[in-house]
């Protein structure tokens, strides 16, 4: 799918009109219908709006990765999942990267997660004057 149906498809699951999209994204009707036309292309900075504004990546836009189109364009809608209320954003946003993940991916940063985690804790307790353990 080119980067002009893809905008389209995304207006219209949000039942968007024509008008508000280019409103939104700072351009004409008449720019917003040759995008979705494929008559023009969006320069980047629009199409940065546009992945924010839809929630999706700038690949998606591109189908860089056509495996994960379907995973992607409905981030925004699952973030509004019940159990998404005690997350933030961006904490959602790492657990849906995280998801797809290959197995090994997932040990390892599980992993750098936990060293991590290790060396917050280890630097919190040489500042803490209780522990006895100044620098």
């Amino acid at each position: 799918m080119d980067i002009g149906k893809k905008i389209r498809s995304l207006r219209l699951q949000r039942n968007i009109a024509q008008n508000d999209l280019a409103s939104i994204l700072g351009v004409s009707k008449s720019t917003m219908s040759n995008y979705e036309r494929n008559y023009s292309t969006p320069d980047p900075d629009i199409l940065v709006k546009v992945a924010e504004y839809f929630n999706v990546s700038t690949d998606y836009l591109f189908d860089y990765d056509v495996s994960r189109q379907s995973e992607l364009a409905n981030e925004s809608s699952d973030y509004n999942h019940p159990n998404a209320a005690v997350l933030s954003k961006d904490e959602w946003n790492v657990l849906n990267y995280y998801n797809r993940l290959k197995d090994e991916n997932k040990d390892y940063i599980k992993g750098q997660m936990i060293q991590l985690f290790l060396n917050q804790t280890k630097a919190v307790k040489e500042d803490d004057p209780k522990s006895g353990n100044h620098i």
